[in-house]
């Protein structure tokens, strides 16, 4: 009797835990902003505008999954008046306004629809009520942060703190301009071994060629000593990584970039295991939109000489032949496009198969539209 009456409260407990937290933010869709400026007015509250689409995995992660906690949505609830923004005209003409280009953005502003704060990107609870707190902040909010250094203020603690501010808020021009006053030419890259600036550049840096990243690359062991060999790996990699993919996905020719031609000597004068894994993505690209056929020629030399193996090779074929179907209008360049997308579908699994046919299909209908 005691064990059936201990489950029916437990039952119960668990029951009004799950009932509890079903608020929510209130969040109409596409209403036109001066609308909710009005009503903002009205209830003297300042504005929250979510961008997003359907689409999107982070915004749908968001809506579901933060703004369904009680606590996130009291907060909300009580100090904004809410709008989110999926389609329509009016989201286009806030996207230009608010220079909004990527998903999910949300901008905290006053009544009078000027920005107080900017944030970009998926986050946790924790992070979603912390950044919120900040952009109520008038002393410590993007807008009050930006008119600090713009009124000179370059402190070393104060420079940290907003480059945290602008990289939540995903302004990476203005970011990469503050690093760059942390890490002046009067800085001494031997600091880079202290804590403190370590961890700016672990979490900031994005160029392994630049100052700081050549630094640490050419002195790792060192560093591994003071951070771990795993941690110091990890972020070269990352760097070398980011810079891979951007040369070869970007729509500019790399070899104009003085950053991919210093990564690219760095590459082929080191010892670093992943070097080669890198240099047979980046030694092609020296040729994208100059020489097509130079290119894909680079390309099948490293897949006949076995340089990727195993799968390593099939995801290289596949990268290889999207890049060219994508930017080439070179009739036989695209044709090694079409063998490699063929290897690569021999190779795979039934649940990638469809999705390489799609590519290949996408391949010779462009070769379609240019065969002499």
């Amino acid at each position: 009797m005691i064990k059936k009456y201990f489950l029916l409260l437990l039952a119960a407990i668990l029951l009004t835990g799950v009932l509890g937290q079903n608020r929510q933010v209130d969040l109409p869709q596409n209403i036109p902003l001066q609308d909710i400026l009005k009503k903002a007015k009205k209830q003297k509250k300042h504005v929250l505008l979510d961008f997003g689409s359907p689409r999107c995995s982070p915004c749908l992660f968001i809506k579901n999954k933060i703004f369904t906690i009680d606590s996130i949505a009291d907060f909300i609830n009580e100090r904004f008046v809410s709008v989110d923004y999926t389609e329509g005209p009016e989201k286009k003409r806030l996207s230009k306004i608010y220079e909004v280009y990527t998903e999910p953005v949300l901008l905290i502003c006053d009544a009078n629809g000027k920005v107080m704060h900017r944030m970009e990107g998926k986050c946790t609870a924790g992070e979603m009520m912390a950044r919120l707190r900040q952009g109520l902040d008038v002393k410590n909010n993007l807008t009050a942060q930006k008119l600090m250094y713009d009124n000179g203020n370059r402190s070393s603690e104060f420079l940290i703190n907003y480059l945290e501010t602008l990289h939540i808020a995903g302004l990476r021009t203005q970011r990469d301009s503050v690093l760059h006053n942390i890490f002046s030419l009067s800085f001494h890259v031997d600091s880079l071994k202290t804590p403190k600036y370590w961890n700016v550049f672990l979490r900031y840096n994005e160029s392994p060629v630049s100052r700081e990243g050549s630094y640490v690359f050419k002195h790792r062991e060192e560093f591994y000593k003071l951070f771990g060999e795993q941690i110091v790996n990890g972020k070269i990699d990352q760097m070398f990584n980011g810079k891979l993919r951007t040369y070869t996905y970007g729509q500019t020719p790399p070899i104009e970039s003085k950053e991919y031609r210093d990564i690219l000597e760095c590459l082929q004068n080191t010892d670093y295991p992943k070097s080669t894994e890198w240099l047979i993505y980046l030694m092609p690209a020296q040729y994208k939109f100059k020489d097509w056929m130079a290119m894909v020629k680079a390309i099948d030399h490293a897949i006949d000489f076995n340089i990727p193996k195993g799968k390593d090779k099939q995801t290289y074929m596949i990268m290889m032949s999207r890049q060219i179907c994508w930017y080439s209008d070179n009739y036989e360049a695209l044709s090694y496009a079409l063998k490699w997308i063929d290897r690569a579908i021999k190779s795979s699994d039934n649940s990638q198969k469809q999705k390489l046919q799609n590519e290949r299909e996408q391949i010779i209908e462009k070769m379609n539209e240019l065969k002499p």
